[in-house]
């Protein structure tokens, strides 16, 4: 049941991103630039949860769309540093609405005290595949 409601989650959210143009997980990405001034790739890598290769393929697209900005790093020219770009913040508007239409839409009807405990449960959740995923790579 986990399982499903996942990929149907993904798969409603592939379809509300596709429209401001933003693929899944792009979304995070911006998202996790927002505000907190100048990040490296690897940092991503790490903040995201996934391989480095994934974030440069990520950068790649943002980029080109100019919704991020690289720069070299200002003591070290080997390393690249990203961030937000205006079209970038701009584009985070539109992230916000997908995300809060997608969770209107899973927890219809549900009680303060049912989104209460199942925040709870799914954070734990999160956590532990988090730990299992660590392990794994």
């Amino acid at each position: 049941m986990l399982v499903e409601a996942a990929k149907l989650c993904r798969a409603l959210l592939g379809i509300e991103l596709a429209e401001i143009g933003i693929h899944p997980g792009q979304d995070k990405l911006l998202r996790a630039l927002y505000g907190n001034g100048e990040h490296s790739p690897s940092s991503l890598s790490k903040e995201l949860r996934v391989r480095p290769p994934t974030v440069s393929k990520m950068l790649e697209r943002l980029e080109a769309g100019g919704l991020i900005e690289r720069d070299s790093h200002r003591s070290d020219h080997r390393r690249s540093i990203v961030r937000l770009s205006r079209d970038g913040e701009a584009t985070l508007d539109a992230i916000d609405a997908v995300w809060k239409r997608l969770a209107e839409i899973a927890t219809r009807d549900f009680s303060p005290e049912t989104l209460r405990s199942a925040a709870a449960i799914l954070g734990q959740m999160e956590e532990n595949l988090a730990t299992a995923l660590h392990r794994l790579r």
